[in-house]
């Protein structure tokens, strides 16, 4: 680096201003260190030499000792500032030359591209008619043997649109995970849960209150996720969509007894008679009145889904004509319109003997209230013939 020279000057020398702004201008209008006039000239007015004859002495003024002269003092501050104006730029061009030329240059990253037909740009005005065009495709799903179509409101729920701020574009978009999960929700009612056989011990002997039956499910349950994933990149176009949930599988029942529930219900319409169990075993039983031949009791196994303390009942015989009990006691729906309720209106020795209800499972009012209070909502009901 060269050297910037700059005379000096004694302090009884004068500096013209002009001069100093000369030398400071050229600094700065040096593009680079390489291009700066070195040495720098500034010129200085010397002083003049002290005459050989007798001066006489100024007249007595305050001065406060070891005060600096006027003059020296301010072109030492001059000078001060002379040089560190040129040391900055000489030290800008430098950092801006040799230090930032060696920092990496930051490429910005390209955008990672969105998947073909997982989005789609239109016009605000063409939304609705570019909706329906996606959502009224043919499209069905197939599981095993049996194929049905889905909805255009399926579809539609696979869609997310949004606008710009101005109104003016629309995007359409696939919400992820939302084809998938529809067509599993679909598929799935192809499947049926096995009914397992459940044996109970009804005075002494064992009885199959509950016939088991196989169920059936998905072979396949995660296949539809790729085919749903394939879909996504294509449903934008409108040319129809296509699934295939697999076969099925086979899943057997079990055979189970009252261990299987923790309080179980079992009612014989036939012999008029119903079991109470806790935990596998028997923990009570009664001569009940079920449903007579023309409104039978329902069949098939149960549970409890409400209750009341007391209800007026209503309805039609099979005649049409209306019936009406009011205050029945102990009220235990376990199937549509039917109950386990306490019974008022016959005399015990009804119990055991007869059938009169509308499919209702009759007791005496003390039973019933046992019931009542020992069965919560949820109880398992059997009943059987």
């Amino acid at each position: 680096m060269s050297r910037i020279s700059i005379p000096v000057v004694s302090e009884e020398a004068a500096l013209p201003r002009s001069a100093l702004l000369a030398a400071v201008s050229a600094v700065r209008a040096a593009a680079t260190v390489d291009e700066l006039p070195l040495p720098v000239e500034i010129p200085v007015k010397r002083a003049k030499k002290k005459s050989s004859e007798p001066i006489a002495p100024p007249p007595k003024r305050f001065n406060p000792p070891h005060l600096p002269q006027h003059y020296g003092l301010a072109t030492c501050a001059l000078l001060f500032l002379i040089v560190s104006a040129v040391g900055i730029e000489i030290g800008g061009h430098y950092w801006s030359r040799h230090v930032l030329a060696q920092q990496p240059v930051v490429q910005a990253q390209p955008l990672k591209p969105t998947i073909a037909g997982l989005n789609l740009t239109v016009p605000a005005k063409q939304l609705n008619a570019k909706l329906q065009a996606i959502s009224s495709q043919p499209a069905t799903l197939t599981v095993g043997d049996q194929t049905v179509p889905i909805s255009p409101d399926t579809i539609k729920s696979w869609l997310q649109v949004t606008t710009n701020q101005a109104k003016t574009e629309a995007y359409i978009r696939i919400k992820s995970g939302a084809m998938e999960q529809s067509l599993n929700e679909m598929a799935n009612k192809f499947s049926k849960a096995p009914i397992n056989s459940v044996t109970v011990p009804e005075d002494g002997v064992s009885r199959v209150v509950v016939a088991g039956r196989n169920g059936t499910a998905l072979a396949d349950p995660s296949g539809l996720k790729a085919q749903a994933d394939q879909a996504a990149k294509t449903v934008m176009n409108g040319r129809g969509l296509a699934f295939n949930g697999g076969g099925l599988t086979t899943v057997p029942f079990q055979s189970v007894g009252p261990e299987a529930f923790n309080k179980l219900l079992v009612a014989d319409v036939t012999a008029k008679k119903m079991w109470a169990f806790q935990n596998g075993q028997q923990v009570n039983d009664w001569l009940v009145s079920a449903g007579k031949p023309s409104t039978p009791t329902p069949l098939g196994e149960f549970h409890v889904y409400a209750k009341f303390t007391v209800q007026d009942m209503r309805g039609s015989n099979p005649d049409g004509s209306p019936y009406f009990q009011p205050a029945v006691p102990w009220v235990n729906y376990f199937y549509q319109g039917s109950a386990v309720h306490g019974v008022y209106w016959h005399p015990l020795s009804w119990f055991g003997a007869i059938n009169s209800s509308h499919g209702c499972v009759g007791l005496p009012v003390d039973e019933a209230h046992w019931v009542y209070d020992w069965a919560p909502i949820g109880t398992t009901i059997i009943t059987h013939a």
